[in-house]
This record gives structure tokens, C-alpha cells and sequence, in this order.
């Protein structure tokens, strides 16, 4: 982690190192100048002494001079200025040396290469400052081409250390050295005092921020300070006031919208233009059965539906409205109408918005419609047929049998009877289902109602050898209801039970209240109903077995009526089964002041 400085710190350090750099800069720029100048003097003064050693050189140098006198001249005129002089000859060979001896010179290597005896020969002058090879250090050249008046030329070469430079610089350096030190403590101490005056109300700032960013929104810095910082103080005070105002608004607006979406049944689903989920509703949730929050996830990872990814992505591509009717892949399996609606804009502010009606009832009732007039019409089909053949047979001469007319007569009576009890059943169930005729709600009393039912079916008990039996209830109850309807819901279950049972079975009607409900049940010894058939018993024309059914003369309505009794009276009706050991009904209607 990279470390923290705090804003008196961050002054105090700028203005420091700006004051060093300043401060560096300018003994730099001295040091520089003071040393050319220094060099440039040297360098002058250098060139007048070699004019002075040329005038002294033409008057006691000889070109028939020995060796030894060239080295004596030479250390001779060293002394005399107290420089380095040096006699070269024009091809380059050194004649003479003043800080070298006799034999040292002998061995000296050919100076004719030098930049200063170089320029010399050029144009009779020439400076030069570079390292000493000879003596090892760093010096000033200047040479000259000396004519002597007989014979060749000869050239003079003064040199003289840089140490005399280096010493001034080094005394200049102290004291620029002494001048920025003397700076520096002057600075630290005014940045100490601005970096303390500016930081005081940056930390007041910053503290206030760091209490409304945890959730204090009440904090603000009041006091301002008579210079910028208080100006940005002022603002942020306004800036936290406003932000306070805006969230507030925010959070009504978002409490409103979610109390919208919590409350529509349609579900709603907003998108990124990515297909990314940005909002869904509970709605959504439970219509397409998610078990983990889709928000911040890609739609088409989320809603594995075809028909809508489709759909999707035709909005995303440019469609600005799709409708398209979906199926959910359950369970249960939802059957949606999806309306999809492009949000315009660029990047970000580009999405889609999605609202899904559930119409899965809606499917259902159609379904249920056309299965109704389907099975109504197959219904009435086998009835009207058996009538028209026997109409037809008895007029084509069964007329004057009559011992086969009698037979076609009492099949068209045993027909048309079906038909009406069907038409009496599909009034019924009509009337039931009709929420506008409400049921004509008496005192009713339980033991009555299955006195009644068992009356009228002992007979038809009777005929085909089933034991009908109703154990005596601990209490008579009483119910507000429609006392025709319960007593017709009671008969159709006792009928099925009988009709359906195996002969020498037995049916029980019991009675008995358990938490404030009252149960009427039938319960028979028969085949029973396989697990698959039970949850579609209670619709109407559902048969378990058609062609049982249909030799026992029933319509296929008992059960549907009966279910729509039970929820007009605001009760249920529930279901036992087991193959093979008989099934059990149970009608439950909550007793009165418990509805």
C-alpha cells in the first residue's frame, strides 16, 4: 500500500522542494558561469603570456641549438613566467619541456597531433583545454608559431593547470552552499506556517465528508475560513444540503416504485442495452418460477425461453415494440403474454423494458371451453344416435312387431332420459358457476341432508347389492347453505360410490366437525382411482373409465358439480384414493361463524 500523505504535509514538501530546486538551479547557473568566466580569463591571460614567451623565444632560441640548450631555455622561461613551457619543433618533435628533464623529453612522443599545436601551425595560434597525458592532470593550452627570423619556424607552448579554477569554484560553491542552506530554514518555516493555516480547515472538510459519507447527514463545517478554502467550505455545505434533499426524493420515488412493482401482478423486467438485468419484480419471479435473483445477470442466462430470447433480440437490434406470447418451462408451466418495449438512447441509457400478463387462465377457460363443447357434443352425439336408429328401425316396419317395437321404444326413452339429466346437470352446473346468482342460504340441518341422500339412493343401493351405511354423527349440525345444492353434491357422491363400486362393496356416509369445519365423506370399497387421474377428476366430462361410465348412465358432471357447490359455499371438496381398496370424498363446509 503506497503511503498517505496528508495535505500540510503535501504544502510543506512542495513548497520545500521548489525552494531546493530554486535554489539548486540558481548555484548551478553561478557555479557554471563563474566557472567559464574563470576558464575564459585563464585562457586570455594565457594567450597574452605566449605573445611574451614568442618575443622572448625569438630573441635566445637558435636553430643550431642543441638539445640540451632548448631543454635549458625552456626550463629557464618555466621559471620565469611559472608556467609549463614546452619548445616544439614544426614537424612536432618537443625540443624542450620545463617540467620534464633531459631524458624525459628525449622519450616524449610527437606532439604534432595536439589540437593547440594543430591550430597553431594553422593560423600561427591556437588554445585548448584537455587532460594531460605527460603529467596527469586537467590543463590549459596555448600555442604559438614563432619566427625567428633565420631559418624554420618554432613553436612556443605555454600550459597552466585548471587547479586555480577549481579552487575559486570550490570557494564560490561554499558559500552558495552556505546561501541555500540559509534559504532552505527560511522556507521550512514560512511553508510551515501556510501548510498549518490551509490545513486546519481541509482537515475540518475532510472530516465533515467522511461523517456524511458514513451517514451523518446532519454534519456540515459552518465555520468558513476568510480565503478559498472557505469558499469550497460554504459550497460543500450547500452541495450536502442539496444532496440531503435529493435522496430524500429519491427514496420517496424509489419507495414509490417499489410499492408499485410489489403490487402489480404483471411482471416487470428492466434491461441494459447489453441484455443485462437492471430491476425485476416479485411478480416476474414467481410467474417464471426463479429460484435466485436475476438482477445483474444476462437475460438469456437467467430466462432460458426461446420465444423470448427471440424476442429480445429484436429489440436490442433496433425493433422499438415486440409482443410475443411465451410458455414458461415450469413448474407449473405458465403460459405469458410479453410485451417488449426498446428504451432509446446511446451506451448506457439504451435497454429494454419487458411487462409479462399471466394468461395462463386465460388458456386454460379456452381450453376448457372447447373441451366443453366438445364433450357436450359427443355427449348428446350417442344418445341422439341410439334415438334416431330406433326411430328409424321402428319406421322401417319394427312398427308392427311389437314385441321388437317395444324394445326401440324403451331404448328411446332410456336415451332421452340420459339427454335430460345431462341438460338438468348442465343447468346446474351453470347456475353454480354463474357468481351472480349467489346460493340461497337457509338453516340447514346435516342429519336431514344425509337422511335425505340416503333415501333416494337406497334403492339403486339395493338393486346392485351394495351395503349403504351412515354411523350416527355425535351431534346434529348446523349449517347456513343452500340445502337443495348440498343435498345434491351429497347424492352425486353417494351415487358414483355406489354405481362404481364392486358388487357385495359397501359405502359409508359419515359425518363429524374438526376445527370449526363440518365433513361430510363417502367412502366406498370399490376399484379406486389411479394417482394420475386424481387431479383431474373434478373437471367436467373427465372420466376415469369412459366406457364404465357410459354403461352407467352417468353425464360426466357429478364431480364438477359438486367442486363448484363446495367453493359457493366457501368450502372444498378433497380426495382419497388407493387401487384396489376404494376411495373417499370428503365435502368441507365451514360451520356458522367460522366462514
Amino acid at each position: 500500500m503506497k503511503p498517505r500523505l496528508s495535505f500540510r504535509a503535501l504544502i510543506f514538501g512542495g513548497c520545500l522542494l521548489v525552494v531546493v530546486c530554486t535554489l539548486l538551479g540558481v548555484a548551478l547557473a553561478v557555479e557554471g558561469r563563474l566557472r567559464q568566466q574563470t576558464t575564459d580569463n585563464l585562457r586570455s591571460t594565457l594567450r597574452q603570456m605566449t605573445i611574451l614567451a614568442g618575443e622572448l623565444v625569438k630573441d635566445r632560441w637558435s636553430p643550431q641549438a642543441s638539445p640540451a640548450r632548448n631543454q635549458e631555455l625552456a626550463q629557464e622561461l618555466g621559471q620565469v613566467l611559472s608556467l609549463r613551457f614546452t619548445l616544439i619543433a614544426p614537424d612536432g618533435r618537443v625540443l624542450g619541456d620545463s617540467s620534464l628533464d633531459l631524458a624525459e623529453v628525449g622519450n616524449l612522443e610527437n606532439h604534432g597531433r595536439r589540437p593547440e599545436v594543430v591550430q597553431a601551425l594553422a593560423s600561427g595560434a591556437g588554445d585548448q583545454i584537455r587532460y594531460s597525458s605527460t603529467i596527469h592532470d586537467d590543463l590549459v593550452y596555448a600555442a604559438m608559431a614563432v619566427d625567428p627570423g633565420q631559418g624554420p619556424r618554432v613553436l612556443v607552448r605555454l600550459a597552466m593547470p585548471l587547479s586555480s579554477v577549481q579552487s575559486a569554484i570550490a570557494t564560490s560553491r561554499r558559500v552558495l552552499l552556505g546561501a541555500m542552506i540559509l534559504g532552505v530554514l527560511l522556507s521550512l518555516g514560512v511553508a510551515y506556517v501556510v501548510a498549518r493555516g490551509l490545513d486546519k480547515p481541509v482537515r475540518a472538510l475532510a472530516a465533515t465528508a467522511r461523517a456524511i459519507a458514513a451517514g451523518d447527514l446532519g454534519m456540515r463545517i459552518r465555520r468558513y475560513p476568510p480565503h478559498e478554502v472557505g469558499d469550497l467550505a460554504r459550497t460543500f455545505d450547500k452541495m450536502a444540503d442539496s444532496l440531503v434533499h435529493q435522496m430524500e426524493e429519491m427514496a420517496h420515488a424509489h419507495d414509490r416504485q417499489e410499492a408499485i412493482l410489489r403490487g402489480m401482478v404483471e411482471g416487470v423486467m428492466l434491461t441494459d442495452f447489453e441484455g443485462r438485468i437492471l430491476l425485476a419484480n416479485q411478480s416476474l419471479t414467481a410467474l417464471l418460477g426463479l429460484q435466485t435473483d436475476p438482477v445483474g445477470r444476462i437475460y438469456s442466462e437467467v430466462l432460458r425461453i426461446p420465444d423470448l430470447t427471440t424476442a429480445m433480440e429484436e429489440i436490442l437490434e433496433g425493433q422499438p415494440r415486440v409482443s410475443a406470447e411465451i410458455r414458461s418451462l415450469g413448474p407449473p408451466l405458465r403460459y405469458l403474454e410479453a410485451h417488449l418495449v426498446r428504451l432509446e438512447g446511446r451506451g448506457p441509457q439504451a435497454g429494454a423494458v419487458a411487462v409479462f400478463h399471466d394468461i395462463t387462465e386465460r388458456r386454460h377457460v379456452d381450453q376448457m371451453r372447447r373441451d366443453f363443447v366438445a364433450n357436450t357434443s359427443h355427449e348428446l352425439r350417442t344418445p341422439l344416435a341410439a334415438i334416431k336408429g330406433a326411430a328409424e328401425t321402428l319406421l322401417d316396419g319394427a312398427l308392427d312387431s311389437p314385441q321388437h317395437a317395444r324394445g326401440f321404444v324403451e331404448m328411446i326413452v332410456r336415451q332421452s332420459r340420459r339427454m335430460e339429466r345431462l341438460g338438468e346437470d348442465l343447468l346446474s352446473l351453470a347456475s353454480l358457476e354463474n357468481a351472480e346468482v349467489a346460493p340461497k342460504r337457509e338453516v340447514v340441518k346435516a342429519r336431514q341432508v344425509v337422511a335425505a341422500v340416503l333415501a333416494t339412493a337406497g334403492p339403486l343401493a339395493q338393486q346392485r347389492g351394495i351395503h349403504l351405511e351412515a354411523p350416527e354423527p355425535p351431534q346434529d349440525y348446523s349449517l347456513m347453505a343452500d340445502g337443495r345444492q348440498l343435498e345434491q353434491a351429497l347424492l352425486n357422491l353417494v351415487d358414483n360410490a355406489i354405481k362404481y363400486n364392486n358388487p357385495g362393496g359397501k359405502v359409508t356416509v359419515a359425518l363429524n366437525a374438526l376445527e370449526g369445519q363440518m365433513r361430510l365423506s363417502v367412502r366406498d370399497t370399490g376399484p379406486g382411482i389411479p394417482s394420475e387421474h386424481l387431479p383431474r377428476i373434478f373437471e367436467r366430462f373427465y372420466r376415469v373409465d369412459k366406457n364404465r361410465s357410459r354403461e352407467q348412465g352417468g353425464t360426466g358432471l357429478g364431480l364438477a358439480i359438486v367442486k363448484h357447490v363446495a367453493q359457493a359455499h366457501g368450502g372444498r371438496v378433497e380426495v382419497e384414493s388407493k387401487v384396489g381398496r376404494g376411495s373417499e370424498f370428503r365435502l368441507i363446509l365451514p360451520l356458522p361463524g367460522e366462514a
